[in-house]
């Protein structure tokens, strides 16, 4: 009954008919309290711990999103591209879509039409397009023998934008067989130099007829590779990863591969050495 609910109530919170005057008498007896220099000393403690962990927590965070987004554009490509190949009754052969024979701009319209409620940019001033023109920072510094230091540059004029904020460049190439004559190059790009200065020029085959850069977030920041920003490689049989240290391909292969860590160097365009 309810008088049984109201001796529960008072005997789990210490007090009873028979003890309740006694109790608010000897209250001073039984409270324990923090004075108040204790308070402000706690919540102090509490303020520089969170302060010097909160910057950690966010920057995970924040890459956390940015590998999971990277999952999905990827994924995204890859299936826009089985899907074209299906629909054009097209096996193992990508130039039916990346064409040699074709612009940028034409590769681009055609292969749009394989991701849902995507918009076209060609040119920075096409209709709402300027916003998606800007410069990306590489994942390392590249030292060029002409300009110094190299640390960014402008993704391809072709643009792909999807509904959910990502975007794609197509940067098409005129052959997916060509000769290349270029300086001895490091992992980050950088022509390699033997002990006099020199460097030792070589020629080689590059089988590529495309490259496809995407950033997972478009405009928004920090538009950098390896961070937001990757590189795929189209072959005439295969998409391939940039794996490459200036486009990300650190932060990509562990992104493919499960690992989940963003690997970049930390820099502004236009900072010096």
């Amino acid at each position: 009954g309810g008088g049984d609910l109201t001796a529960f109530l008072l005997a789990f919170w210490g007090i009873d008919k028979k003890r309740k005057k006694c109790y608010i008498g000897d209250m001073k007896h039984h409270i324990n309290a923090f004075t108040l220099a204790e308070v402000l000393i706690t919540l102090g403690i509490i303020g520089v711990v969170a302060a010097m962990t909160m910057p950690s927590l966010i920057q995970k965070y924040r890459d956390k999103e940015l590998i999971v987004r990277t999952k999905r554009v990827y994924s995204n490509i890859q299936n826009a591209v089985s899907l074209a190949q299906k629909e054009n009754d097209v096996v193992g052969d990508n130039t039916f879509l990346f064409d040699p024979t074709k612009t940028s701009a034409e590769v681009v319209q055609a292969f749009a039409k394989y991701f849902n409620g995507s918009m076209v940019c060609t040119k920075k001033n096409d209709t709402g397009c300027e916003k998606f023109y800007y410069s990306v920072k590489y994942a390392t510094r590249r030292k060029d023998d002409t300009t110094g230091a190299t640390m960014g540059t402008n993704l391809s004029n072709s643009k792909i934008i999807l509904n959910d904020g990502s975007l794609i460049a197509v940067n098409q190439l005129t052959s997916c067989e060509r000769t290349s004559t270029d300086c001895k190059r490091d992992s980050d790009y950088n022509c390699i130099k033997d002990k006099d200065g020199n460097t030792e020029l070589v020629t080689k085959m590059l089988y590529n007829c495309a490259y496809i850069d995407f950033d997972v977030n478009g405009p928004s920041l920090p538009n950098q590779f390896g961070r937001d920003v990757y590189e795929l490689v189209v072959y005439k049989d295969k998409i391939s990863p940039n794996l490459s240290n200036l486009p990300g391909g650190k932060s990509l292969k562990n992104i493919l591969t499960g690992i989940d860590k963003l690997e970049y160097t930390p820099y502004n365009i236009g900072e010096s050495d």
